[in-house]
């Protein structure tokens, strides 16, 4: 009968035990593309049969963590439902059972119930060690490096694909030696880099039981870097088909869809459609070729302002805003407490309370109602059309787990900047916002944002218009040079000792790759003025896309950041289309010479040390890993991410950086989108939950503001965030840098030590460091 699944033909449910890897949703993607394009070829081309298509492929994967339920739970009602499990990969070992959970009794169940079951890196060593296999520490582990696998058996999982094939590989244990219960199916081949050698490497890559339909892979077939992953996944079903004969082909029940990690997602997330609050009211302003408008406007019209908000397109490719937060709403919220508090500034460190809670819920989920409930009208403008600008702390990673820091500093603010003006390279734009509705649960927006009526944002705009064409006349002095003394939190020999325990901790499994970060603190003198002495010296030595220059009157610290790098941007049409362009990698970059004569030595010396990057088996690895990583993150909220450009090099003033970008399209709204990639990969490292836990033990502070996001959501449901890195934060008269770098096995120490003094200098090139 049509519409039923027989009409629709058979293809494998399946179970996916996330042992909390940060790659597991790169699998779950390739698992419902197999599905997707299997209902593809019976539901037609009509826009009901695509909609039914991609119900039935999103319906066939259920997701859970391997600590959800008890094993009892999965035996009883979730296994029942479906035709196969595939374990994914993860950290620790098959020996402990609070790394592989409710895995180990799936696989033991096996011999019972016939449940075919894929493992996957840490799912494979399950296998390998629940069946008599010994799996120990590799004598050369690998964790981001691309291997040639010889295929031993193509008679089931490997059928079809060809030996000698390329596939990524993350991982410090292996398969040491088999047990007569399992057979080999395919082996590494050729070499890898290991301790600065190059060395043969020939592990185990492939298994299977010789009478049980468990088979398990030490590669990643999912990785963007692999060849034949989506065959090894078609091969698995139809190993599946052959192992269970008829599939289920009712529909999953209700309470076992529900279970999905993508179904709470998504009732988390249901939003309710507002009217636009506010209409916007634009002026543009020809810039006639004058260089630097954004500086001369901060100098110009925001020199007596207490409270400046300066998001800095310094380098001149993209777009500056200027704006303040005087008079304006403030949102704070702080993980420990779990309350948000929305202020507005009066004056120099005095302010109103608008409105206090204490929440129940994230405050990502709090923060997208109250991004829903400040939308503008459609209107012509820039990319920044008035909106939220501000920061989430590195501790944002902690919102809604029982891991929150003790402390009670402030995690994520964010002001409503309802007036501003809007440099971009060819003109400006000065802005303003009319309310023009309300709405009961966001009543404390009425009192502090936007202007009452169109007139009074006329005059405005009228009044800030003028200003802004006296700034472009406007000469901006160079700033004086800052000299800081920097000294670090952890000494170069407490960081190299930390250096190497994080690699220890990789060599056993516990991680891929660890993002070990150290600061640098130094005095400067107090108040704002200095601060922003210090910023224009920053932007001028290292002019990038995402500088900021933020004062918070009511605690006297500043943002001063001059980051490279850009996290997540969103543009929303009918869907969300979301870019993020994540940093890895980094070579020094000599200052470009005065004399023509040195120009030459000079261009050739840099183009050595980019092709160096480039080429560099250490950077592409953790480059990789992260890439591998950010897919994952937008695999939880996506169902189209592509990678469109992958390891290039971008050259900055001071240093040149190995970057890629990942595009994807999600119905997530903005802060969504932003919440499930929160905290940066290129900051924590791979697999994130298990890394961040290491960090903070190797690191034993708060990093704050450094490690975060930086950046705006505007009222027209457009986005963009910078990780917030070459940055000075400044309060009471102190300045901190953060600064480190990715650790992974290849990583020397001493050279990841010099790299964190490059990156200091990067940020304050006058700065001294002991």
């Amino acid at each position: 009968m049509p519409g039923t699944n027989e009409a629709w033909g058979w293809h494998p449910r399946t179970l996916v035990v996330d042992n909390y890897d940060s790659y597991t949703y790169n699998l779950v993607a390739l698992l419902t593309d197999a599905a997707r394009a299997h209902y593809s070829s019976f539901g037609g081309s009509g826009e009901a049969s695509i909609e039914e298509t991609e119900r039935r492929a999103q319906e066939h994967i259920i997701v859970i963590r391997n600590d959800e339920y008890s094993w009892e739970t999965v035996r009883d009602s979730i296994l029942p439902h479906v035709d196969n499990v595939v374990i994914s990969p993860g950290p620790g070992t098959p020996a402990r059972r609070e790394d592989v959970g409710v895995g180990r009794d799936i696989i033991a169940h096996t011999q019972r119930d016939g449940h075919p079951v894929l493992g996957v890196c840490l799912g494979h060593q399950m296998i390998a060690h629940e069946y008599g296999a010994k799996v120990d520490q590799s004598v050369v582990p690998v964790h981001g490096q691309t291997s040639s696998i010889d295929v031993l058996d193509d008679s089931c999982l490997f059928h079809g694909i060809p030996s000698g094939f390329c596939a990524v590989r993350y991982h410090s244990l292996t398969v040491t030696h088999m047990s007569s219960s399992l057979r080999v199916l395919a082996r590494a081949a050729g070499t890898v880099e290991h301790a600065g050698r190059v060395v043969a490497s020939t592990d185990i890559m492939g298994i299977r039981h010789n009478t049980l339909p468990l088979w398990g892979v030490q590669f990643h077939p999912e990785s963007v870097c692999s060849e034949h992953g989506p065959r090894l996944l078609a091969n698995f079903a139809q190993l599946t088909r052959m192992a269970v004969g008829r599939l289920h082909v009712l529909r999953i029940p209700p309470h076992v869809q529900s279970m999905s990690v993508q179904a709470r997602d998504q009732r988390v997330w249901e939003r309710t459609p507002t009217e636009p609050r506010f209409s916007l009211v634009a002026r543009r302003v020809e810039l006639h070729g004058v260089v630097d408008a954004g500086a001369r406007v901060f100098a110009h019209v925001h020199s007596s302002d207490w409270a400046p908000v300066w998001l800095d397109g310094s380098d001149n490719s993209g777009m500056s805003v200027l704006a303040s937060s005087a008079h304006a709403a403030t949102v704070r919220y702080t993980v420990h407490s779990q309350q948000v508090r929305v202020v507005r500034a009066t004056g120099p460190g005095t302010e109103d309370t608008l409105y206090v809670q204490t929440l129940s819920e994230p405050f990502w989920t709090w923060m997208q109602r109250t991004v829903d409930a400040t939308r503008c009208v459609d209107s012509v403008g820039p990319a920044f059309r008035c909106g939220w600008i501000g920061h989430f702390a590195y501790e944002m990673k902690d919102d809604g787990s029982d891991d929150r820091e003790s402390e009670s500093a402030v995690d994520a603010q964010l002001t409503f900047v309802d007036r501003c003006v809007v440099v971009e390279p060819d003109c400006a734009w000065v802005l303003a916002l009319v309310r023009r509705a309300v709405d009961v649960e966001h009543e404390w927006l009425d009192q502090a944002c936007g202007f009452a009526s169109t007139a009074e944002a006329e005059a405005w705009v009228h009044g800030q218009t003028q200003r802004v064409r006296e700034a472009l006349g406007v000469d901006v002095p160079d700033p004086e040079p800052l000299h800081v003394q920097m000294r670090p939190l952890m000494d170069r020999a407490t960081y190299l000792d930390a250096i190497r325990t994080a690699q220890q901790l990789i060599a056993q499994g516990e991680s891929y790759e660890i993002c070990l970060t150290n600061e640098f603190q130094g005095l400067i003198a107090p108040g704002q003025m200095s601060a922003r002495q210090a910023y224009l010296r920053m932007r001028q030595n290292n002019p990038a896309p995402f500088g900021a220059f933020i004062w918070d009157s009511s605690n006297q610290s500043g943002i001063l950041s001059c980051s490279p790098e850009r996290f997540q941007r969103t543009r929303v049409d009918s869907e969300t289309e979301i870019e993020m362009k994540p940093i890895k990698g980094t070579s020094r970059r000599e200052p470009r010479p005065f004399l023509s004569n040195e120009y030459d030595e000079w261009r050739e010396e840099d183009e050595r040390r980019k092709q160096e990057l480039l080429s560099s088996v250490k950077e592409r690895a953790e480059n990789l890993m992260i890439v591998d990583l950010i897919r994952h993150d937008l695999n939880t909220i996506s169902h189209s991410v592509r990678v469109e450009r992958l390891m290039h090099i971008e050259s900055f003033a001071r240093v040149h950086q190995m970057v890629t970008t990942v595009r994807a399209r999600s119905c997530a709204g903005v802060v969504e989108c932003l919440a499930h990639c929160f905290p940066p990969g290129s900051m924590t490292g791979a697999p994130k939950t298990r890394t961040t836990q290491i960090i903070s033990q190797l690191e034993n502070r708060r990093r704050g503001v450094y490690s975060g996001v930086l950046g705006y959501f505007s009222t027209h449901g457009r986005s963009d965030w910078a990780v917030v890195i070459r940055t000075a934060v400044v309060a009471d008269g102190r300045m901190s840098v953060g600064t480190g770098g990715a650790l992974t096995i290849l990583s020397e120490p001493k050279a990841e030590w010099a790299e964190v003094e490059t990156k200091l200098h990067a940020t304050m090139a006058d700065s001294v460091s002991p």
